[in-house]
């Protein structure tokens, strides 16, 4: 064994890194001393070498043939010289191998603290790091607590504001929509080469007009009714008296006198005249929020490319091209919403009308133009335009009543189940199901304007799953 192989650690130390770094450290800077030593002595010894080399390389022409020679010739004294100096070059060349070695094992040595003392700061900095992490994710009661009442309260707050501006919001939405689905026939004029002010204003001029003559239409026939009605409640109550199977009744029951001795007539005019006030409020706020959507209609669709502009502005630009393709299909699905939307009611009105000029019944072009505007409504329109239709029949008879109850129930079944569903696939490009499921869900949550808003809800959260979600779930 040499001192080298003594002085070597045992292998079982070589491994294990020591617990502080410190220790690591100094025994770093002592490899590295000795290797500095050893390359300083290895410099020497090759100097020395190289010394002797070169003495010899002066003399080896001469001496070293002469001592060659001699000992060839048997010369006892020249044999010895040439013994000594192939010992000298011998241990000259195992010099320089042990110390090569050595300097080889030191270094190896040296790497080994090296890599133990940066494992040994790797564990420290992760200790430091579990460390304030655990610090981190320490359970604080009262922040959690302070944090999540906070939340609740936040929640709560914008609850009752939306709750608060909820009619707003709803008035809102229809203008908006009302504004998608006329910006297809503006963008129709502005090709033809009108300017975009002047097809607002055509556009709008339009709908404001379609609106007043059917308002027009339908409301002095009510007035008229009305007050025809007013008018012949005294011959129709002394009818009633002068009625031969009444004046039975009464005589056997006594129900005029009942009826002369309690309250309910009273009763009646006073709920008949809290009725006819609450009229009143309902079709002022129904007429103030009309003139609302159409100012607000009218504003949209005058700035509607701008909006749409900034809307696409707010995606990043990485993904604005994306987003705005996007974009240009939903409200492309809004205005053929719209456009189903308008055939369904012309085909309503038209058989309305048809239907009331058949059987006689009174004001036929108002019946279709209601017929016509309600049926925007879903589900309460038709069924107003349905009573309606009803009650004028059985003015005229009670064979004309049925019939008109039974023949508009038909085409309300026809058009809800089987043409509005197929013309909002064509024009919406959603499913006959889903039109039918975004009708009864939207008309739950928000009753009449959640029907009408909730096939091009349907239809633009339907093209967004197929265009975005699909595909991403495809790639992963």
């Amino acid at each position: 064994m040499t001192d080298l192989d003594a002085h070597r650690p045992p292998s079982e130390e070589a491994d294990p890194a020591p617990e502080q770094t410190g220790g690591l450290a100094a025994e770093r800077d002592r490899l590295v001393a000795e290797n500095a030593a050893l390359h300083q002595a290895l410099r020497a010894l090759q100097q020395v070498d190289g010394d002797v080399v070169s003495d010899q390389d002066d003399v080896v022409s001469d001496q070293e043939a002469a001592e060659d020679a001699a000992a060839a010739a048997g010369d006892p004294v020249a044999a010895r010289a040439v013994i000594q100096r192939r010992r000298l070059a011998g241990l000259g060349t195992a010099l320089s191998t042990m110390t090569t070695r050595m300097m080889a094992e030191r270094a190896a040595r040296a790497a080994q603290v090296a890599e133990a003392e940066a494992a040994a700061n790797r564990r420290a900095a992760d200790q430091v790091a579990d460390d304030e992490r655990a610090a981190q994710h320490t359970f604080h009661p009262f922040r959690v607590g302070f944090f999540g009442g906070l939340g609740l309260l936040l929640a709560y707050v914008t609850y009752l504001s939306l709750d608060t501006l909820r009619a707003t919001l709803i008035v809102i939405a229809v203008a908006f929509l009302l504004a998608i689905g006329l910006d297809p026939a503006v963008s129709a004029l502005v090709r033809r080469g009108l300017k975009r002010g002047w097809a607002v204003t055509i556009v709008f001029l339009g709908l404001v007009a379609a609106l007043g003559g059917a308002i027009y239409a339908i409301v002095p026939p009510i007035v008229t009714e009305l007050a025809t009605f007013v008018k012949s409640v005294p011959t129709l109550i002394t009818n009633l008296q002068n009625n031969a199977s009444v004046k039975s009744l009464d005589e056997k029951f006594g129900i005029l006198d009942a009826i002369k001795k309690s309250n309910f007539v009273s009763t009646i005019g006073g709920g008949a005249a809290g009725s006819i006030v609450s009229a009143g409020v309902t079709v002022a706020s129904v007429a103030a929020d009309l003139l609302v959507v159409l100012v607000l209609s009218l504003f949209f669709l005058a700035g509607f490319p701008k909006i749409k502009l900034a809307a696409y502005r707010l995606a990043p630009a990485s993904r604005r091209t994306r987003v705005s393709d996007l974009g240009d299909k939903i409200f492309k699905q809004m205005g053929g919403y719209l456009v189903g939307a308008t055939l369904v009611a012309i085909q309503a009105g038209l058989v309305a009308g048809v239907f009331a000029a058949i059987v006689g019944l009174p004001y036929p072009w108002a019946i279709a133009l209601g017929a016509a505007v309600l049926d925007f409504v879903p589900v309460v329109g038709p069924i107003i335009v349905g009573v309606s239709m009803t009650l004028l029949g059985f003015t005229q008879s009670i064979t004309v009543g049925i019939v008109a109850a039974a023949f508009y129930l038909t085409q309300h079944l026809f058009e809800a189940y089987w043409l509005y569903p197929r013309v909002m696939r064509r024009q919406v490009d959603i499913s006959t199901g889903a039109v039918v499921v975004a009708l009864l869900v939207g008309g739950a949550l928000l009753g009449v304007t959640g029907a009408v808003l909730a096939v091009p809800v349907a239809a633009a959260v339907q093209l967004i799953v197929r265009e975005v979600v699909m595909p991403m779930q495809e790639r992963n």
